[in-house]
């Protein structure tokens, strides 16, 4: 296959995901109270000296500080899907972990950790943001940090795996939700790295398509901390699509996990084992209170006091 054919082949996978958004685009209503955000956890003062995040983060508005700490993080991180999050979820762990450490890489979920985590050390609003596709067979989603900048008046997306963000046709950054709706509509928008020259946008799509195309995918629905700060709390806010049950989603996630373990072959063992876990986490999701939607606009809403 030619570059021309991936590349066409790949705008037609874009097409089927946007259209999904198109017809999902409200999400169910719910309470709007929006996250929690902490800049003075005594924690930040290590993880400001240890890692010279002031220095590193320098002058300049919000958004050009946490895009400098994510070029600084993004290529020091290296990533591993089969992390297991056995390290505690705060940044200074973390970084004590994977900081410049190749060998011990870490997941989207942690690596968005530590860069929202570095980002409110200094004084940025940020959240970290879970991104999830639409098909329960589909076991493959993402993570994020966004920040809030008070001279756009606007949260914007950063990728600490990629070291990117999207931007309009002027090159504007833009959030997820503001993505999300592009998408949906086909307007441009496309995914830049800190080191593209953002000179000719249009061919930063075609080289990007991929990253847009698996960005579309999993923008169908969201989860944020409800907490933002030292620590996780295991705590999130739901926005989810009108129309759309997640709990039986989630079900029939499980269940084709578990009928792809069975295809490979195993020993009656391990197959008694997978069962069991099937088993395990099926009754947990079936007893555990009904996750309750919140409304999107305390996605696009400003911290209080912005």
């Amino acid at each position: 296959m030619t570059k021309t054919e991936r590349l066409e082949t790949e705008r037609r996978v874009f097409d089927i995901y946007s259209g999904i958004l198109f017809n999902h685009l409200e999400f169910q209503s719910g309470p709007a109270d929006p996250p929690a955000y902490a800049l003075d956890c005594p924690e930040y003062e290590t993880l400001r000296e240890k890692y010279g995040l002031v220095k590193l983060a320098g002058k300049g508005s919000a958004f050009q500080r946490a895009k400098r700490l994510l070029h600084h993080l993004a290529p020091r991180l290296t990533h591993s899907s089969y992390y297991d999050n056995h390290v505690p979820c705060d940044a200074l762990s973390l970084l004590e972990y994977s900081y410049e450490r190749p060998d011990q890489g870490i997941n989207c979920l942690n690596k968005s950790k530590i860069l929202t985590e570095c980002c409110l050390a200094v004084g940025i609003y940020a959240r970290r943001v879970g991104i999830m596709p639409c098909s329960p067979y589909d076991n493959d989603n993402h993570v994020v940090t966004e920040i809030y900048d008070p001279d756009l008046a606007k949260w914007v997306m950063l990728d600490p795996s990629t070291d990117g963000w999207f931007v309009d046709e002027n090159g504007g950054p833009l959030s997820l939700l503001e993505l999300r709706e592009r998408f949906a509509h086909r307007q441009f928008a496309t995914f830049v790295s800190s080191t593209d020259r953002k000179d000719n946008l249009s061919r930063l799509s075609d080289k990007n398509m991929e990253l847009n195309t698996y960005f579309c995918k999993n923008l169908f629905w969201l989860s944020v901390d409800r907490y933002n700060g030292f620590g996780d709390r295991k705590e999130r806010f739901f926005f989810i699509p009108d129309g759309y049950d997640l709990e039986r989603n989630q079900i029939a996630s499980l269940e084709y996990r578990l009928s792809v373990l069975l295809e490979q072959g195993l020993s009656p063992e391990e197959e008694q084992t997978f069962r069991q876990q099937f088993q395990d986490a099926l009754e947990k999701l079936q007893t555990a209170p009904k996750k309750s939607c919140h409304d999107a606009a305390a996605l696009a809403a400003p911290p209080a006091g912005c």
